[in-house]
């Protein structure tokens, strides 16, 4: 088999990362989908329900989302460690499993927009976006250019300042959006496998 540099690192590191984020994940998730982007709920304003009352399924209703986003967090870890294959050119591999750290929250993402653009169809007048995703959103969107940023850099010190801002963007994302901490966490194992990676490929000089 051959080797390549800084995949006996890397790999476990990702591997880790997966299993803590769906143990330390899941249950965040259940409350983030129901509370905070309210899946499977309707907003009642009649009846025996006091005004801006969520009505949304028990915990058991939410076993398939989570399931399917657990599937797919393991797909992209899997995607990862193919990344980190002999055959792929040494600069590539940092690139792509940083481009795969934006897959599980892009995912989680896609739920919450189908979840509220549902409920403003329904003629909701609140903003049910700004709460619970706005500011993530915005610090998503800034890691997102990090990592663009980081195949068109060349250079270990440049590369290295990506790396720490793409870091504390995302622990930023942790702390402000608790409820995605099965994305976060997973993002943030998987920019921790590529700045391992990286620093195999562009050593300081």
């Amino acid at each position: 088999m051959t080797r390549v540099p800084g995949r006996a690192w890397a790999a476990p590191v990702v591997c880790v990362a997966l299993v803590l984020s769906v143990i330390v994940g899941a249950l965040p998730l259940i409350s983030f989908l129901r509370d905070g982007v309210h899946l499977y709920c309707e907003y009642s304003d009649v009846g025996e329900s006091a005004p801006g009352t969520f009505m949304c399924a028990d915990g058991i209703g939410y076993i398939v989302p989570v399931a399917t986003a657990i599937l797919v967090l393991t797909l992209v870890s899997a995607l990862a460690i193919v990344a980190m294959s002999a055959w792929i050119p040494s600069a590539l591999r940092p690139r792509l499993v940083s481009l795969l750290a934006l897959a599980p929250m892009a995912y989680i993402s896609v739920i919450a927009v189908q979840s509220i653009d549902r409920l403003r169809v329904t003629g909701q007048p609140r903003d049910f976006w700004s709460g619970p995703m706005l500011v993530v959103t915005i610090l998503m969107g800034a890691f997102a250019a990090v990592v663009l940023v980081l195949f068109a850099v060349r250079g270990p010190r440049p590369r290295l300042v990506l790396y720490i801002a793409g870091g504390v963007l995302l622990v930023a994302a942790l702390v402000v959006q608790p409820g995605m901490l099965a994305a976060t966490f997973l993002a943030l194992g998987l920019f921790g496998a590529s700045f391992v990676l990286d620093r195999a490929v562009y050593r300081p000089e």
